[in-house]
């Protein structure tokens, strides 16, 4: 792909990327009951989590959330439209799985393509790009006190349709065949699959274990507090 054009693209793409993902953000610190400061920082860490994490892995040094303010900027006017806007989105379908969705999709192909322009072979590239899926997201989950979606055991695929993205926009920059509407069709793979497995219920397999309790419980303020009656009556004995 051109530069120029990879350019023009890449940029269209964080931008759609960041919003949806600053949206899908601030919509979590709204159902967790955070102010206005915590829907607009977990806006700014979901946001633009991914695109960090993707520029320290390639080295790609100060990172573009930093280099380019407007990133801030954005993600911090998406967290604050959703803060007054919030009666409105809540009532759409599942929001949140739509702008999660929408940032998976975008950010793993931006994700991969960065990495390709910067001549990393295909399979570190694909796992750029699965990062920068998912980078966001995770650290979203962890703030907001919940295990991260992608490692959940009923969560519907996530990871699955990220590594696919991957692994397409990876092969087709490799051959030569990384047009923008290659990368687009990918982006809407990713986007169709992530819904197809909710609306199906696809979900990886699993093991239908339960939680151990690895650290013992304390003894109740009242067993302790009761003496044991055969303690008592061989201390008794032994008086006699």
């Amino acid at each position: 792909m051109n530069p120029e054009v990879f350019s023009t693209v890449a940029l269209a793409f964080e931008t759609a990327g960041l919003v949806a993902f600053a949206t899908s953000g601030a919509l979590l610190a709204a159902e967790r009951r955070m102010d206005i400061i915590g829907m607009i920082g977990l806006a700014v860490v979901t946001g633009t989590g991914g695109g960090m994490l993707r520029d320290v892995l390639i080295g790609a040094t100060p990172v573009a959330a930093l280099e380019n303010w407007w990133m801030l900027i954005v993600a911090c006017a998406t967290g604050l439209l959703v803060f007054f806007l919030y009666r409105l989105i809540k009532r759409l379908h599942r929001a949140m799985l739509v702008f999660d969705a929408i940032g998976l999709g975008i950010f793993v192909v931006n994700g991969t393509l960065k990495a390709g322009l910067l001549e990393l072979n295909p399979v570190a590239g694909a796992t750029v790009g699965l990062l920068t899926g998912v980078g966001g997201g995770i650290m979203r989950d962890v703030i907001a006190g919940d295990i991260p979606v992608v490692f959940k055991r009923d969560t519907t695929l996530y990871l699955t349709p990220a590594l696919l993205g991957a692994a397409l926009t990876a092969t087709l920059f490799e051959l030569g065949w990384a047009q923008w509407w290659a990368t687009l069709l990918i982006t809407l793979l990713v986007m169709a699959v992530r819904f197809a497995s909710e609306f199906w219920g696809w979900r990886a397999p699993s093991l239908r274990t339960q939680a151990l309790s690895i650290i013992p419980q304390p003894e109740s303020d009242e067993a302790a507090s009761t003496p044991d009656t055969n303690d008592s009556g061989a201390r008794k004995k032994r008086k006699r």
